[in-house]
């Protein structure tokens, strides 16, 4: 098992196997980096909440949506608990979920997850924000297509 000073070099090695175009080696290398996490520091600890992030991230990469969806799903309900719901990593994971859902055929769902964002966008920023104008034009985009 690997200890805390060694996660930096664990994740970087997935991130280039991500970028490198393989796959499966990150996805594996991820999920046994959220095991020793959680397992050393347990669930709610940020750096293990990072590493379910990127585990999500990368199986959209791979263009596995159902996974990505349902690492995603419970990754949102603890970043939520844990961090609340304007915190970056927790507003970035509903983008995600919502892409995803988007990219695996369900308009509706990702509409519904964009909406939820933009209300916790709301608390954080000016009405006119570019990102806040940006996920408007998303959700009216996305309730035409469904």
């Amino acid at each position: 098992m690997s200890t805390a000073a060694d996660h930096p070099d664990r994740t970087a090695l997935a991130e280039s196997k991500a970028h490198a175009g393989d796959f499966r080696g990150a996805i594996s290398e991820f999920r046994a980096l959220v095991k020793e996490r959680t397992a050393a520091a347990g669930a709610d600890d940020l750096q293990t909440l990072s590493a379910r992030l990127n585990l999500a991230r990368v199986l959209g990469a791979a263009r596995q949506f159902s996974k990505a969806i349902g690492a995603c799903e419970p990754l949102l309900r603890d970043q939520v608990r844990v961090l609340g719901p304007q915190h970056d990593d927790t507003l970035e994971t509903r983008q995600l979920l919502a892409n995803l859902r988007y990219q695996s055929g369900d308009a509706e769902g990702a509409a519904e997850e964009l909406e939820r964002l933009l209300a916790a966008l709301s608390h954080v920023l000016m009405p006119t924000h570019d990102r806040i104008t940006k996920v408007k034009r998303d959700i009216a985009f996305l309730k035409r297509s469904s």
